[in-house]
């Protein structure tokens, strides 16, 4: 209950501090909410993907992430490639010193999914975290290749990715591209 409590006030921090840094990216609210957490005293840790989507020209919208040490972010293209976003930082921790938080980019093209999970999907006892991303990674290119509405997307590949009794937490959430007509 307690860590419940404590990620629910770092996801609003998170929140307020996109809100007191607008358009200076996912890193930088990232980097305020690792100061606040230092000042307050406040014991989270942890790892995130913060995600900023933005329209761009041509239907196309502007990724932009910074990663503290979570699973890699999956960009799945119509037709069916999938890229791994694996760059990241170090993940939040009071014990970690503080250090430059970094933004990835990338233009999403119309049709393309971006696929974010917690570990819980792909990290279970006796299994390699790389094999089973991998592995999740392939689920998705198939799924993008038939043009799955995304929540039988999201149904199907949490019941074909996740252990059948999970140790964790499972959650995804996918955002796909509307296509041009």
């Amino acid at each position: 209950m307690q860590a419940a409590a404590l990620m629910g006030q770092a996801r609003s921090m998170l929140r307020q501090a996109d809100l007191d840094h607008p358009g200076r990216g996912p890193q930088e609210a990232l980097s305020a909410l690792e100061g606040a957490c230092r000042r307050l005293r406040l014991p989270a840790s942890g790892t995130a993907v913060h995600v900023h989507l933005s329209p761009a020209a041509d239907g196309r919208w502007l990724l932009k992430w910074s990663n503290a040490g979570h699973p890699p972010p999956l960009l799945a293209a119509p037709d069916g490639t999938v890229e791994h976003l694996t760059r990241h930082d170090i993940l939040l921790h009071p014990a970690l010193p503080p250090g430059p938080r970094t933004q990835h980019s990338r233009l999403l093209t119309p049709g393309a999914t971006l696929l974010l999970y917690t570990d819980g999907l792909v990290e279970q006892r006796g299994t390699d975290i790389e094999e089973e991303t991998g592995r999740l990674a392939r689920l998705l290119a198939s799924a993008a290749q038939q043009g799955l509405p995304l929540d039988t997307l999201l149904r199907s590949l949490l019941d074909t990715a996740g252990a059948a009794e999970p140790e964790d937490d499972a959650v995804l959430l996918a955002v796909r591209v509307p296509s041009t007509v």
